[in-house]
């Protein structure tokens, strides 16, 4: 071994405990050894189940460790397949609940509570959990004072249009998910989701006008009554069932 080597191999067994871990571009074998290590910590493992959210072979293998944290196996029970999730309770011995009424949180206990372990996650659990989580975790997640957390539901590949209208629907909602469902074509096309935008007051007036045009005269005459909406969006629907109802709309 030529010198340089040499330095290299005894500086990288000097100093290999202060090595940054990378665990997304870990060997299967490297992996599995990290996973199977008692003395593995909780936040190596909350790790791995962020980034091999969708390797169920490496969640089974989490989900047995001992020393994973409640929030990280919410956060697998949230994102998992219906087997997974059926592999979870029968490992764990666990009911996998939604609710604040549903019993303690305790993994060795009866049940998992996720709508209290959710208030637990770090934002970063958050966020994935948001883009990769099933229906319960987005309408938890969609309510998130985090901006960052909220939108990220919307990203989330599996959410539906029937959520898309509830979350325009909802006065709870943040302005910033409202404008975000309103300037997205492919939601809004919907006449239903379109409508529900024009009756919300948290819709930015800019976007709510531009559905004005699409409602029918039935939706025109409650809107101009509304009291819940901007006047101007009160004066436009006023405005667009007048040309209506001389035939120019």
């Amino acid at each position: 071994m030529d010198e340089p080597s040499k330095w290299k191999v005894i500086y990288a067994r000097k100093f290999k405990r202060q090595l940054p871990l990378d665990i997304e571009h870990c060997s299967p074998i490297a992996l599995r050894a990290i996973i199977l290590d008692v003395r593995t910590p909780a936040v190596i493992l909350d790790q791995i189940a962020l980034v091999y959210c969708d390797d169920e072979e490496v969640l089974q293998a989490l989900v047995r460790c001992p020393n994973l944290e409640e929030t990280t196996l919410a956060f697998i029970a949230l994102t998992a397949s219906e087997e997974m999730k059926h592999f979870i309770a029968g490992t764990r011995v666990i009911d996998i609940v939604m609710g604040e009424a549903s019993g303690e949180h305790a993994v060795d206990g009866t049940k998992l509570n996720i709508q209290q372990l959710i208030q637990k996650m770090t934002p970063p659990q958050k966020i994935k959990l948001a883009v990769a989580g099933g229906k319960d975790a987005r309408g938890l997640l969609i309510r998130e004072s985090s901006k960052m957390i909220a939108l990220a539901v919307l990203e989330n590949p599996r959410i539906t249009i029937g959520e898309i209208e509830f979350f325009a629907k909802s006065t709870n909602m943040s302005e910033d998910v409202i404008r975000k469902i309103g300037i997205n074509s492919e939601w809004s096309k919907k006449i239903s989701v379109a409508s529900a935008l024009v009756n919300n007051p948290k819709t930015p007036v800019g976007i709510s006008l531009g559905f004005i045009n699409r409602l029918s005269v039935r939706e025109l005459v409650i809107l101009e009554k509304s009291r819940n909406v901007p006047a101007p969006v009160r004066t436009a629907a006023r405005n667009h069932l007048a040309k209506k109802k001389i035939g120019k709309a």
